[in-house]
């Protein structure tokens, strides 16, 4: 768990009682581990894409935009200096597509290029175009989706390894919304439909390089304060990113004969135990809060602790 990055002064008071919680929304950087993952720190790493006569010159453009998309995005994954994962094209000719899936074919490219991890780009397609009509008219104008599907696939090679490591298909759709009069059947495809698909395919490539290594994703939290000396006090301490000091007021206030206070406290022993990456311990504070006074933010928390004691399974 990473510390707070900003502290939102959102708070609310709660109106079941004038001297209830005030409720703090804080948010958080919590890391999530990689849906693929794959070492790239310290690599020496190529994108390449093929040469095929068969290949279109839409599909070509959209091919060489997703790789050198890709070559930037593990570059910056990779804490590496712009530009420093090239882009190289092969031409395969009159050579056998069979043989481009042999790893001596791709561990030569790797040795011509001084390179140790190479990733192949094999195909970047889109398809036909396709429409879906949204119960949405204003105006007399009636939305569509305009949509197309969008496929790739990547192959990645350690040549340390020398072998295949990942084959990675990508399935996604590129979508407009388009309004047209009530009265007309048919969509006409967008005059900036090239340019968007370009995007789209640099888009699809960075965020595959994303899921290579695990990220940072903002979430919310919810920390419970009353309007009294030592409670401020614990709240000074957890903005201070004092996770100790603070429980150890927490710890004494979790003794007292108020239940919803009580409730409280355990609810923030649970937070504190989550922030320090004891999951556990928090998921125990977090029970004791329930049974104490079911608090109406108590379930959702519950649920997120769940998912984040999946989530550090996979790290």
């Amino acid at each position: 768990m990473k510390a707070i990055r900003t502290t939102v002064l959102l708070s609310a008071l709660l109106i079941l009682s004038a001297c209830g919680p005030l409720i703090n929304i804080m948010e958080v950087d919590v890391r999530l581990p990689a849906t693929r993952p794959l070492n790239i720190l310290g690599r020496e790493m190529a994108v390449f894409t093929p040469q095929y006569d068969s290949v279109s010159v839409t599909d070509s453009v959209l091919l060489y935009k997703f790789a050198q998309s890709l070559a930037d995005a593990l570059s910056a994954e990779a804490y590496l200096a712009s530009g420093s994962v090239p882009v190289f094209s092969h031409y395969t000719g009159s050579e056998a597509l069979g043989t481009l899936e042999q790893p001596d074919y791709v561990h030569r490219l790797a040795l011509e290029t001084g390179t140790n991890m190479v990733f192949m780009v094999d195909s970047v397609e889109i398809g036909g175009f396709f429409t879906r009509e949204v119960s949405q008219v204003e105006d007399d104008y009636k939305l569509h989706y305009l949509m197309a599907p969008f496929t790739s696939v990547v192959r990645v090679f350690d040549a340390e390894k020398v072998q295949f490591i990942k084959y990675i298909p990508l399935r996604d759709t590129v979508a407009w919304e388009v309004w047209i009069p009530s009265e007309t059947e048919k969509v006409a495809i967008p005059a900036t439909a090239f340019q968007d698909l370009q995007r789209a395919s640099e888009y699809f490539a960075k965020e595959l390089a994303a899921t290579f290594m695990d990220q940072w994703e903002t979430q919310d939290r919810v920390i419970f304060v009353y309007n009294k000396r030592d409670w401020n006090l614990a709240y000074d301490h957890a903005l201070a990113f004092a996770w100790d000091e603070a429980m150890k007021i927490w710890l004494d206030l979790v003794k007292g004969t108020n239940a919803k206070e009580v409730a409280c406290a355990a609810f923030n022993l649970a937070l504190a135990c989550e922030m320090q990456g004891n999951f556990e311990l928090a998921q125990k504070w977090l029970d004791l809060s329930q049974k104490t006074y079911d608090l109406p933010e108590a379930q959702y928390y519950k649920e997120l602790l769940q998912e984040r004691k999946k989530q550090k399974l996979l790290f």
